[in-house]
């Protein structure tokens, strides 16, 4: 009777005892840049979660935090909207680029003005031009919005718009994307973005440069939207890296005028 009663002990207290964990799913850490994840969404990383089932927790922020983060250990990769500095790509970081972008100048839709040239970009942005009747006749001030000097927006406008010169504004904005909303605040504001995140935005207008639109293949503003790593990816960063390359993601890039690096 004792041994009885003590393997019905056993058997209870093996069906109380917690299964044996299963094998952790893997796990990405991606930092992004706010312009690339606006470019590709969350339904493309979502799709890339559920066929790879690689779990992926993404931090968007700038593209030098997102850099950064990546350096100092926090992230597997980075989603960057600026090219690597020199004593990044001495550190043994890796940039793979994916698409380029259109850096779109944009107004509320209520500003009379279509089209600026290079030079009358360059003067709002110092400005020289504060408002809009010396271009369009409408007398209304120029209210210059920019996005914070960490994005890789105000790093690619300063270097494609302003040639390095330095960037007169009257508001500036933490994330690249915040601008496009100050912009549809304010009608008499301008400001700058990857023409990715302002497609089918309500009360927002693109402007031509030089006779240009975004979508015109010699359209001067143009920004690459690159994945970085350290060294050699690991196979999380491999998986997703192979993902952005993918037919898949190209014809996304194809069809939302971004422009593949391979095609």
């Amino acid at each position: 009777m004792r041994k009885l009663f003590n393997l019905l002990v056993a058997a209870l207290l093996l069906n109380l005892l917690p299964a044996a964990p299963s094998a952790a799913a893997e796990t990405l850490n991606f930092s992004c840049s706010a312009q690339v994840a606006e470019a590709f969404g969350k339904p493309l990383m979502q799709e890339f979660i559920e066929t790879s089932g690689i779990a992926t927790h993404t931090h968007v922020s700038s593209s030098n935090l997102a850099i950064s983060r990546l350096l100092n250990g926090f992230s597997q990769i980075a989603g960057s909207a600026r090219p690597l500095r020199r004593q990044e790509i001495e550190s043994g970081l890796i940039e793979i680029p994916i698409c380029r972008d259109p850096l779109a100048i944009i107004v509320h839709r209520d500003c009379p003005a279509t089209s600026l040239t290079g030079d009358q970009v360059r003067r709002i942005f110092n400005g020289e031009i504060d408002n809009w009747k010396e271009i369009c006749g409408k007398d209304q001030p120029v209210t210059a919005i920019v996005p914070g000097k960490d994005t890789a927006a105000f790093a690619n406008f300063h270097r494609l718009a302003m040639r390095m010169n330095d960037i007169r504004y009257d508001f500036m904005t933490w994330k690249s994307t915040a601008a496009v909303e100050a912009v549809r605040c304010l009608p008499g504001a301008i400001s700058f973005i990857g023409h990715v995140a302002v497609m089918d935005t309500p009360d927002i207008k693109m402007l031509t440069i030089d006779g240009k639109s975004a979508t015109d293949t010699d359209y001067p503003y143009v920004q690459t939207f690159s994945l970085v790593t350290r060294e050699k990816p690991e196979q999380t960063a491999r998986a997703l890296i192979d993902y952005a390359l993918s037919d898949r993601v190209t014809n996304f890039i194809v069809t939302h005028d971004m422009i593949p690096v391979i095609d």
